[in-house]
This record gives C-alpha cells, structure tokens and sequence, in this order.
C-alpha cells in the first residue's frame, strides 16, 4: 500500500502536479480579492463566504474533476495500465492507491486552500482575526472536502469510462451547469448532486454572508443521503471496470 501512493506520488512529481495544486488555490484567492476595496469592506465571515462561494460552488467544481483525471487516465494514454496491473496487488490494489492518492490531492488542494484565504485577509482585511471566524468555515472547509470526497469514485468512473480527459472536461462543465441551476432555485434542486460541496453557502441564496453559518441548519439529511447514494454509485461502478473493463 505504502508503495504504491509512494509510486503514485512520483508519477505526479515528474508531472509538476503540484504546481498546479498550488495555483488552484492562488487562482481562487485572486478572484475573491480582486475588488480590493469591496473586500475590505467585509468582515472574516463575509470574506470567507467570499472565497468559498467562487472555490467550492464555481472553481473546485471545474478543476478537481479533471485533476483526479489526470491520476486515472495517465495509465491510458501513455499505454502503462497493463504493466501497472500486473503487479502484485493487481487490479484493485492499483485502484485503491490511486483513489487513496486523489482524495490526498483534494485534501491539499482544501489546505493549501484554508491557509491562502487566512493570509489574504490578514493582508486585505481592515478587521482584526480572532478564532471564532476561523472555526466555523474550518467546519464549513471540512464539510466541503467530505462531500467533495463522496463525488470523487464518480468522477474517477467518468475519466475510466471515458480514457480521455476531454471527457472529464465535459463532465465537470455538466456540474457546474447543475450548480447554475441550483442556484436559480429549480425545483429538483434537491436532486442535483453537484452542489454537494458547495451546499453549506449555496442554502443561503447569497454572495455574501457576513455572520457565522450555522452548520447544522444548511445541511440536511438528504444531503447526507445523497452523498452515501453517489459514493456507493461511483465506487461499485469503479470496482465493475478494475473487474470487468479491457485495460489493453
């Protein structure tokens, strides 16, 4: 097991991954501070509210779909997937390791992420720091990075399914399309699984929220359902292809 995440974390090494890991944050940081004097205007709340509505209902969206692509369909495009698969953990070993190593990717992506926003205010904020803002969206962060893990195994099916990255393009375009349309209030909008990671800001129908969230009041039952439902559906359909899927 150690092996193998250790032979996925060189892959993406050679592959200046992390530099990418990095800029999505930085990307984030700089939509959210791009109005300077708007921003200092807003308390840590509103400025949290900020960031995370363009990161987690808009940008994340986008980017970890295809970033948890690169990982899966690499094997593919340079050819590599048989030799990976005749190691000894064989098929399902392979898949677990690189599962494992996308949801450390998405977990450095949601820390690199925290930490950026912190900095940012402590550079663009009239208001001083103080632990309770730090708290609730620390709560809000880790609700995010679970549901954003819960859509994970559908998002590595669709790059297996598809062995191509414009796939996972299309498919992330698909989720920000269901977000859009979330946020215009639709009816199914309870159905629409990809405002998961966004939910706990989306509820509030706002840009800006300037006072603590309150967690246990935004997300739902459902949503917890929802979640378990789409995971189960992405690793079941994952494990099928490891079993069943030509890899040659």
């Amino acid at each position: 097991m150690i092996d193998g995440l250790y032979s996925e974390f060189l892959k993406l090494k050679r592959t200046g991954y992390y530099i990418t890991i990095l800029l999505v944050g930085l990307i984030c940081l700089m939509f959210t501070t791009m109005n300077k004097q708007m921003v200092s205007s807003l308390n840590w709340y509103g400025y949290f509210f900020k960031f995370e509505f363009i990161a987690f209902g808009i940008f994340f969206t986008l980017v970890i779909p295809n970033i948890i692509a690169i990982i899966f369909v690499r094997e593919f495009r340079y050819k590599t997937a048989p030799i990976e698969f005749s190691y000894p953990n064989g098929r399902f070993g392979a898949l677990i390791n690189k599962f494992l190593m996308s949801i450390i990717v998405v977990a450095i992506i949601y820390g690199i992420s925290y930490i950026l926003v912190i900095l940012g205010g402590v550079i663009f904020l009239k208001t001083p720091l103080t632990t309770e803002p730090l708290i609730n969206h620390f709560k809000i962060f880790t609700i995010s990075f679970v549901f954003q893990v819960a859509l994970t195994p559908l998002a590595i099916l669709i790059a297996l399914i598809g062995k191509s990255m414009i796939i996972s393009l299309i498919y992330s375009m698909v989720l920000i399309t269901g977000n859009a349309h979330y946020l215009l209030e639709s009816k199914y909008s309870d159905y629409i699984f990809s405002i998961l990671p966004a939910s706990p800001i989306a509820k509030l129908r706002t840009t800006v929220c300037q006072v603590p969230i309150p967690v246990n009041m935004v997300i739902s039952n459902s949503d917890i359902y929802l979640g378990i439902f789409i995971f189960i559906i992405g690793v079941v359909g994952c494990i099928l292809f490891y079993r069943k899927a030509n890899i040659y």
